[in-house]
């Protein structure tokens, strides 16, 4: 079975459910399950670059579909990141010179200082419903597949099909996860002389 697609992963997860009374809630169970990954995954995929944006009264917007920062830093500055702090630890910290601490404060973040700042981003993986296919159905569609069956299950109150489905979909994506960790810390072979 090929799953390449919105519509095609609804109709691998109804085939695999074998119910035709949850036809209307698999969007549902997808929407969901993708929620879990959002909440699972920081992989190279999910990275966004903050193009240099200035911060103005000690605060920037945050963009949206943003989950979390690998790292920001000011302009100039690139070796120095920003540390992240409590909101109440950035604002005692004071609003005068260059900002060298950041919080988040709902929908900005607060600086304890000024300058231009840049960054590295994990946005939200691109939802199917709108888009029909993203990197992560492209690549592991496995993930999407369990993912979807895991929620049906907790709709079904089916215990033994949540456990079951829940640790493929946790194995998914601890070897997505892990993959890249390995991808990221491993270096070319070396030959050495003996």
């Amino acid at each position: 079975m090929s799953i390449s697609n919105y519509t095609e992963l609804q109709s691998a997860v109804a085939d695999w459910l074998n119910r035709s009374d949850l036809g209307a809630r698999i969007p549902d169970f997808i929407a969901l399950a993708e929620e879990r990954f959002d909440r699972h995954l920081r992989v190279r995929a999910m990275e966004l670059v903050l193009a240099e944006t200035a911060i103005t009264n000690n605060v920037v917007t945050i963009p949206a579909n943003t989950l979390a920062v690998k790292t920001l830093w000011l302009t100039g500055y690139e070796g120095a990141p920003l540390k992240p702090q409590s909101l109440e630890a950035v604002i005692a910290a004071g609003s005068e010179g260059i900002a060298t601490l950041y919080a988040w404060q709902d929908t900005s973040w607060r600086f304890n200082g000024s300058g231009t700042v840049q960054g590295v981003l994990y946005q939200k993986i691109p939802r199917l419903a709108t888009t029909s296919t993203n990197w992560l159905l492209t690549s592991h569609p496995s993930a999407y597949l369990f993912g979807a069956l895991a929620e049906a299950a907790v709709y079904m109150r089916d215990a033994e099909a949540v456990q079951l489905c829940t640790a493929r979909t946790d194995a998914v994506l601890n070897e997505i996860a892990g993959n890249q960790a390995r991808d990221t810390t491993s270096g070319p072979l070396v030959a050495r002389a003996r």
